[in-house]
């Protein structure tokens, strides 16, 4: 059973994975088709704006159906169980059917309120593309609770594959369609790609053996703490809306392109630090939370001390080698199509803002679940309030002065200061967990990434001059950065270098040894 349950671990790491960079390639081929034209604004605009519901409402419609199903499959009879799911499905359609009708209704002052300062010609295309995508809300719906439902009866698989059908429609549509149909192609395809999400999952919810039929029991006792469960996470998530939509109402009145090369980079730099960070993050949370039931503050300490060490050591020389080598590494992945020098120009200039926040996020995200490992929901909430106002304000503040710029510096230092904010707040709920000893080895890893990436600099102008070809300097000059970097961290003798090196190979020796056995 271990080997099973082993073998599954390291295929849903592997699909996860493996999704990002399907997910990525996606955003480099709608780059290459529209690039950074007003097209491109208005489709991600309305994207955007679909998800924002999803993201408020749906997302915390699954974080709640998932342990209250639970519970009913502990100790409710399956056909309790069958009522349940009933009732949520057939009330969350209605209430997702009200959602999409409104969101038609509406849809002009929708976009007014999101993109005020777009033109008349690309507020009207953006109305159209949402009208296009509103109803994948509905079958979004469907996707979310057969996710859960799938979940509880442990089929992980599926939940996790779930973003290729769409993701393959859309490159499809893309690749085959947008020269007949335009930007139009591609918002149909999204709600035929949601579609297809539906479709695949039917096979496998069947197995479950469920039997619907129309129940509006709204006394039901599982809706009623669903309903409880909800408000508080709606409520968190939008707070964090609401900060997408005064980013994006700024971004609307900046110059053509400005919302499509926001969305590359961020794309780009979200790409980067899941790479990254996430399998670091994953597996560490889950030894802090058991440290942390059994009593074991020493070992928690040690243990959230490390993860941050370790993060630091893999972000921070990521981050100086991408804002070294920002404008290279966008025209080697996005150049190509519709996306042409000036567009590439644009994005990298996003960017160039965009890597002073990664060590913020990164460093967040473990925070965040550091407090989660000790069932304190309350302060990540409060500390994401503050840095939503911190970014608002910076925001708007930094705008005027620098453009696309000022709205990604904005983010970053709210990504900062949110993280600082923090770790002092969880300084004093736990108490002493090795700051004095984090803030040396980031000192000491910030100093040699900056000398990292002089060195990548000078050696990427001296390789580009002797070759006017991007791609060979550009990975000479990262490989001259690596093998630096790894020699000097190797030389400073930095303790959580030789236990990150250990996780890597213990981590593939059990992947072989699994697969053998």
């Amino acid at each position: 059973m271990s080997n099973k349950i082993a073998i599954t671990a390291i295929i849903i790491t592997c699909i996860t994975l493996l999704s990002k960079v399907f997910g990525f390639f996606r955003d480099v081929i709608l780059a290459a088709t529209f690039g950074t034209t007003y097209k491109a604004d208005a489709f991600i605009m309305a994207q955007s704006i679909v998800e924002v519901v999803t993201s408020v409402v749906i997302v915390a419609l699954g974080t709640t159906f998932i342990p209250v199903m639970s519970d009913y499959l502990n100790s409710k009879s399956k056909e309790e169980t069958n009522k349940f799911l009933n009732v949520v499905y057939n009330v969350s359609t209605c209430v997702s059917l009200i959602i999409c009708v409104l969101g038609m209704v509406f849809t002009k002052e929708l976009v007014s309120i999101f993109a005020p300062n777009f033109s008349t010609e690309v507020q009207e295309l953006t109305i159209q593309l949402t009208r296009i995508i509103l109803p994948s809300i509905i079958l979004m719906v469907f996707v979310t609770l057969n996710n859960a439902k799938l979940q509880n009866h442990g089929n992980f698989l599926i939940p996790t594959a779930i973003g290729f059908p769409q993701n393959i429609i859309l490159i499809t549509a893309m690749i085959f369609f947008t020269d007949s149909y335009g930007i139009y192609g591609l918002a149909v395809a999204v709600f035929v790609g949601t579609l297809f999400q539906v479709i695949i999952q039917l096979p496998f919810t069947r197995k479950l053996k469920y039997h619907f039929k129309f129940d509006f029991d709204l006394k039901e006792d599982g809706l009623r703490r669903i309903g409880v469960l909800i408000v508080p996470i709606i409520i968190g998530s939008g707070v964090q809306q609401i900060n997408w939509i005064v980013d994006r109402m700024l971004a609307s009145g900046l110059p053509e392109g400005s919302i499509a090369a926001l969305n590359y980079s961020n794309r780009l730099n979200a790409f980067i630090i899941g790479l990254l960070s996430a399998v670091v993050t994953t597996i560490f949370y889950t030894s802090m939370s058991n440290y942390y039931s059994q009593g074991k503050d020493k070992e928690f300490k040690e243990m959230l001390r490390k993860t941050i060490n370790i993060l630091i050591i893999l972000i921070i020389p990521a981050s100086i080698g991408f804002f070294v080598l920002r404008l290279p590494i966008v025209k080697l992945i996005f150049l190509r199509g519709s996306f042409d020098i000036e567009a590439a120009e644009m994005t990298a200039y996003a960017l160039y803002f965009a890597t002073l926040g990664m060590i913020g996020f990164s460093l967040r995200e473990v925070i965040s679940r550091a407090f989660y490992a000790i069932k304190d929901t309350k302060t990540a909430m409060i500390n994401g309030s503050i840095a939503v106002i911190i970014n608002i304000v910076a925001s708007l503040l930094l705008v005027p002065h620098l453009g696309l710029g000022g709205l990604v510096l904005g983010t970053s230092i709210s990504a900062i200061v949110g993280t600082i904010l923090l770790m002092i707040s969880l300084h004093k709920k736990v108490g002493d967990y090795g700051y004095r000893n984090i803030l040396l080895i980031f000192t000491k890893i910030l100093i040699v990434s900056i000398v990292m990436g002089i060195i990548v600099d000078y050696c990427y102008v001296i390789f580009y001059t002797a070759t006017s070809n991007n791609i060979i300097p550009l990975l000479l000059s990262i490989l001259v950065g690596m093998v630096f970097y790894v020699g000097m961290i190797i030389l400073l003798k930095i303790e959580e270098f030789a236990l990150l090196k250990q996780i890597i190979v213990v981590r593939v020796g059990r992947v072989f040894k699994k697969f053998k056995n």
